[in-house]
């Protein structure tokens, strides 16, 4: 049996967590808006499920916060994926006998800790432990202060869930070490100017495209919301990302607030710009929106609806007004310089 020294903390995001326990691991504290802000985590996913429930879902986080804190210019992380069952699991095996911390993305459908009777592909963990007598992976959750137990099976079947919008193969990467980053402050602006980058511009990855337009495209799709088979499940759903499923409050607004708080500590220029404050009012609209959703699964009337697509117009004039705030500034002080 391996396990690695581990002090396992809790939070808001299981990304954002997951970073915090890793690099605790290697001796270094950062506050987890902190790592969400530097893996550069705001986004918006709108999909449709083919066979999937529900038949249409949103996503408020953007694609490879993860890999994207740890990248810098002399190393590019990235989510590995395997075919072989057996080599993912052997891997996984060997990277934890060696010492490394592994980060899995799982469907918390079969991490049987959670008892959750719908599938949820994407779910981010951390590997810190194995037992290759009993079969047995321990694992650090964002939602649990004691370290989780998963079987190999149900491991395997966790990391290789073919469930959308995100079906999974066996998708991980290792952190092998980690130190305080030496300009925080160039880090924490490079971030910042990467996630409006990466979302006025549009970023794809396996789930889709994650783009401030996408929000558009729900907009002119909120319609036939109310006509689907399964509506108050989507209506539900669309609510629980926004508000409950590690978000926050808001789909991640919230969080990513706290992290330009603690920004404005570090950079003059983000101070000056206010961005902190921009974004506590594109949380405050989120979080109203995610209220609405949760009454129109119960019942939805005109006025209801009327309500919910003149909050979704305003939320998307405020994050396109913020984040090319971002760009011009930012670009217009490179060119300065």
């Amino acid at each position: 049996m391996r396990i690695l020294n581990w002090h396992n903390l809790t939070g808001v995001h299981c990304g954002s967590v997951a970073i915090r326990n890793v690099i605790n691991y290697y001796g270094v504290d950062y506050d987890e808006a902190l790592c969400f802000g530097l893996g550069s985590g705001l986004g918006f996913f709108y999909t449709k499920n083919k066979i999937g429930k529900p038949s249409e879902v949103i996503h408020l986080r953007a694609p490879n916060m993860e890999p994207n804190f740890f990248t810098d210019s002399n190393l590019k992380y990235e989510w590995i994926t395997e075919a072989d069952s057996i080599i993912a699991e052997n891997n996984l095996i060997q990277d934890i006998e060696d010492g490394f911390p592994v980060f899995l993305q799982t469907d918390i459908f079969f991490l049987h800790y959670y008892n959750s009777s719908i599938h949820f592909p994407g779910h981010v963990i951390v590997c810190i432990g194995v037992d290759q007598k009993n079969k047995i992976f321990y694992v650090s959750d964002t939602n649990f202060k004691e370290i989780q137990k998963v079987s190999f099976n149900d491991m395997k079947k966790a990391r290789s869930s073919k469930a959308e919008p995100y079906p999974l193969f066996f998708n991980h990467f290792k952190v092998t070490k980690f130190k305080k980053f030496q300009n925080l402050r160039n880090k924490i602006e490079k971030a910042i100017f990467q996630n409006s980058h990466n979302y006025i511009n549009g970023q794809r990855s396996e789930r889709g495209i994650s783009s401030i337009f996408t929000i558009l495209e729900w907009l002119n799709n909120l319609n036939r919301w109310k006509q689907l088979r399964d509506s108050p499940e989507i209506f539900k759903f669309a609510y629980q990302i926004i508000v409950k499923r590690g978000s926050k409050g808001a789909g991640f607004r919230y969080i990513y607030k706290d992290f330009l708080e603690i920004a404005e500590q570090k950079s003059q220029k983000v101070k000056t710009l206010q961005l902190a404050s921009d974004m506590n009012n594109i949380a405050e609209i989120w979080f109203k929106i995610g209220m609405l959703l949760r009454l129109m699964s119960k019942n939805k009337t005109n006025n209801d609806f009327n309500e919910l697509v003149v909050m979704c117009q305003e939320v998307f004039k405020l994050e396109y007004l913020y984040h090319s705030k971002v760009i011009d500034n930012f670009i217009s002080k490179k060119k300065g310089a």
